[in-house]
């Protein structure tokens, strides 16, 4: 049922304003009964709706169609996911996406899942762009879709969340 949730989006986007990219994405949903545990939404069901914010995204801007056309694809290279509050059977939610930072290699997004003005969980996502095996560099998609300026800065978040990430691998791999 998960796939339904990530479906509607993509559909509904096209015909929602075109976004820049540095705009923020707003998606409102509803917690279903396949997303809960007992009485709450389940955590990867968060992560389904992350996911559809970030489809929400990438079709309002043009990515995804180019993405298409380019045969790209777009795999999840890491994230970091903080969780505030459960969110129960029946409640409206909001999803908001923007993008944080584009280096060379990777595309990093922040996304935050709010209620009635409340934060109920949070979300650095790191991607990559890839054709077959092979990188596509950010300044290709950037020419691509004809963007003057890309969000180049990298912010505390980033910042954090590449220390982090560092971290882990090694104590991965050590």
């Amino acid at each position: 049922m998960r796939w339904i949730r990530l479906l509607i989006p993509m559909l509904f986007a096209r015909f929602r304003s075109r976004l820049n990219i540095e705009d923020t994405s707003t998606l409102e949903f509803r917690v279903w009964l396949t997303d809960v545990d007992a009485t709450i939404m389940n955590h990867a069901a968060m992560m389904t709706v992350f996911e559809a914010g970030r489809l929400d995204f990438m079709v309002r801007m043009g990515f995804f169609q180019l993405a298409r056309q380019q045969k790209w694809y777009f795999p999840n290279s890491g994230m970091h996911v903080q969780f505030f509050r459960p969110l129960k059977l029946f409640q409206k939610a909001t999803v908001n996406t923007r993008v944080l930072h584009i280096g060379e290699e990777f595309i990093y997004a922040e996304q935050w899942i709010t209620r009635q003005g409340k934060e109920v969980a949070v979300c650095v996502s790191q991607t990559k762009v890839k054709k077959e095996r092979a990188d596509v560099n950010t300044g290709e998609i950037a020419a691509l879709l004809n963007l003057d300026e890309l969000p180049r800065d990298k912010t505390r978040a980033v910042e954090a969340y590449e220390k982090n990430n560092a971290v882990f691998k090694e104590r991965l791999r050590g």
